[in-house]
């Protein structure tokens, strides 16, 4: 993977496109290439935080907001101000809707979250699996943007 290719993947009219830079991120299964990505994006001058989440039923939301505020404060991709977190749990939430549309409250979910933030604008990506059992394994993708 080089840098072309990556900047072309989430380039948008020729700009970056935060939400396709987090989607990108949450896709990627080797956690070398994550690290190179991260770090190519940060240079391009974004912010970049990546968690993990596993869980089911209702504590699951609970747990996803958690762990996105705590990864983003902890690594400053926001700063701790009250439209700041309140952006980055609305993107949150956004992407959680999307990724657990019609699923069921006691389904297994494993998934992958990253964060890429510009000076104005959050984005949130949520991609991994679900399944009742590990042999009905499906994935699941949610995105959210919000201007903070």
């Amino acid at each position: 993977m080089n840098k072309d290719f990556i900047k072309e993947t989430i380039t948008k009219d020729g700009k970056v496109d935060i939400g396709k830079a987090a989607v990108f991120i949450s896709m990627l299964e080797s956690k070398t290439r994550e690290l190179y990505v991260k770090e190519y994006i940060e240079e391009l001058g974004l912010k970049v935080v990546i968690t993990e989440v596993a869980g089911s039923g209702r504590d699951l939301k609970k747990k996803i907001i958690n762990s996105c505020v705590g990864a983003a404060l902890n690594i400053d991709v926001i700063d701790k101000e009250a439209h700041h977190v309140h952006g980055l749990i609305h993107a949150a939430q956004e992407a959680g809707r999307g990724l657990m549309l019609d699923m069921p409250l006691d389904a297994n979910l494993h998934i992958k979250i990253a964060i890429v933030r510009s000076e104005h604008w959050i984005s949130v990506a949520m991609y991994g699996n679900s399944a009742y059992h590990i042999l009905s394994n499906h994935s699941r993708l949610g995105l959210g943007y919000v201007n903070i």
